[in-house]
């Protein structure tokens, strides 16, 4: 019977395997014909320029100085970011009432914080403002704005709210008695939402919404940890928070960079993957320099993967801030 029940087994393994479809290989998505691009971010770099891979086109321009503070903007979002690239930063005080609240660090101190360039949530200056319960900790923080932009430059902050749809701020000058209150509204088509001290104060959408762009071009702080986290503005590439990472390579040339080798590589979302030095200053030039053996994969929010490298930093006048690159859809 033994015998039986085995001979029985082996038939019908048999018969499924005559009825079971051959396994036909996926054909991989063509893959794109190298493009180049150029974006212009002005000579003082005042442009963030919003790019989107796979149209290969600018799909929005923006003012880096038109924004001080960003909130996330999704559902369970409550952080809040630093416009690094307009220099700005913030100190909490520990007070709860705006009117103990009349002097500030020396602009030199390191009580002063700042975003890191990653641009993670957990990597926020101002941390985690919430009390138990979701309720807010009622800290006043000093905001300090760039004097060179605004000369009233110290502010008082405090977040006082959150939901699923708004946060609300108070504010005023370092000077004043009266708080002001706005709402700011979460919408979810955009990473976040922003706020200007500027006539006022004023929320505003410098951005273009998510779903739409790939990397922006823009100044951003950056943090030497090796020189005691000295923090220094610098001009180069972000991602989009939304979905999409990127990896860097210096050791294949950027014809060889193929889809095996693209799925090797080590991505991150940490913002500034792509950074600034993809060029170095020369100063016996006195211009800066590309290094063009250094390749980026970009992983889009889209699942498509583009390889890109830079050729050059200026324009046909030779004015800096114009970036071209070539960039390749890989799949």
């Amino acid at each position: 019977m033994k015998g039986l029940l085995s001979l029985y087994t082996l038939s019908a393994a048999l018969l499924f395997a005559s009825c079971e479809k051959e396994d036909k290989p996926v054909p991989l998505p063509e893959k794109g014909e190298a493009e180049y691009g150029n974006v212009e971010m002005g000579e003082d770099y005042t442009d963030q320029v919003f790019f989107d891979l796979e149209t290969g086109r600018v799909v929005h321009i923006s003012e880096i100085n038109s924004w001080h503070l960003a909130f996330d903007a999704s559902v369970n979002g409550y952080h809040m970011f630093l416009n690094g690239g307009a220099d700005v930063m913030i100190y909490n005080t520990g007070e709860t009432n705006f009117n103990n609240v009349t002097s500030a660090p020396a602009n030199t101190s390191k009580e002063w914080m700042f975003d890191r360039p990653s641009g993670l949530a957990d990597s926020t200056a101002m941390g985690d403002w919430r009390a138990a319960g979701g309720l807010s900790k009622n800290e006043v923080y000093i905001v300090k704005l760039n004097p060179t932009y605004d000369p009233n430059n110290l502010k008082k902050i405090k977040l006082v709210y959150v939901s699923n749809t708004e946060y609300v701020l108070e504010y005023a000058d370092m000077d004043e008695t009266i708080t002001h209150t706005i709402t700011i509204p979460k919408d979810e088509r955009y990473n976040y939402s922003y706020f200007s001290f500027t006539g006022g104060g004023k929320v505003l959408q410098p951005d273009p919404p998510k779903d739409t762009w790939d990397i922006v071009f823009t100044r951003y702080r950056y943090i030497y940890y090796e020189l005691d986290n000295f923090p220094y503005m610098v001009n180069g590439v972000l991602l989009n928070p939304y979905n999409t990472t990127a990896a860097k390579d210096t050791t294949t040339a950027f014809a060889d960079l193929d889809f095996t080798k693209i799925l090797e590589m080590q991505y991150s979302n940490h913002r500034d993957v792509i950074g600034f030095n993809w060029k170095e200053y020369n100063f016996d030039t006195e211009r800066y320099e590309i290094n063009r053996d250094k390749n980026f994969v970009i992983k889009t929010r889209k699942n498509h993967y583009y390889k890109m490298r830079f050729l050059d930093f200026y324009n046909k006048q030779g004015i800096k801030g114009s970036p071209s690159f070539e960039f390749q859809r890989v799949y």
